[in-house]
């Protein structure tokens, strides 16, 4: 495999996409063109003794089950599946960022013992980060639509009832009619403000 990989080195270095030929017997990278380690920060050899165990030691724990199902996943590939997988690596620095890659194998051993992949690789950190600020923003905004629905709007519509049983009964004082009047129209402002919390709520 290494005279291809000496024709892709020219083509991929180009691209945002690298090659890798791992020994999936043995649980060791024995080649890589250098895009992961170079996102990450580590040297060529670095990322290479970083590799045992299929990167074991910069996967997050959390997400090392979905490393053992990829690297399944690979196994069990036939030539052009592509096989997604989003973890989080650990940088050189000693920070994690998100890494989205698609991996799809060119060759193979006879043994399938070592495999060559091509793999796209992203950092999708901030997308990640979005997409967390969005469900929080979501889940928030529930909690208001909850709050809004059944702690705000129990009160103002016993208040409503209120004002309506007054209305029926009759208010004789000029006075006291331009207050309840008053009242009658802030309940009723107010109201319409609940249902309007509601319904942007609910988009």
């Amino acid at each position: 495999m290494r005279p291809r990989i000496k024709i892709l080195n020219s083509v991929f270095e180009i691209a945002h996409v690298e090659f890798q030929t791992y020994d999936i017997s043995n649980h060791k990278l024995l080649f890589s063109s250098g895009l992961a380690h170079r996102m990450l920060g580590y040297s060529e050899d670095e990322y290479i003794n970083l590799s045992n165990d299929f990167y074991k030691d910069i996967v997050h724990p959390d997400d090392f089950p979905t490393v053992q199902q990829t690297v399944d996943k690979i196994k069990a590939a036939k030539s052009g599946d592509v096989i997604e997988m989003t973890i989080r690596l650990l940088t050189k620095a000693g920070s994690y960022i998100w890494a989205y890659s698609r991996q799809m194998i060119y060759d193979r051993s006879a043994d399938s013992r070592t495999f060559l992949v091509i793999r796209e690789v992203d950092d999708v950190t901030k997308l990640i980060e979005i997409q967390n600020e969005l469900e929080e923003k979501v889940r928030q905004l529930k909690i208001v639509s909850f709050k809004n629905s059944h702690l705000l709007r129990s009160p103002v519509a016993s208040i409503i009832g209120l004002v309506d049983l007054i209305d029926e009964q009759g208010i004789t004082s000029e006075h006291n009619t331009q207050i309840f009047n008053f009242l009658k129209e802030a309940i009723v402002k107010l109201d319409g403000v609940i249902h309007e919390i509601n319904d942007a709520a609910r988009v």
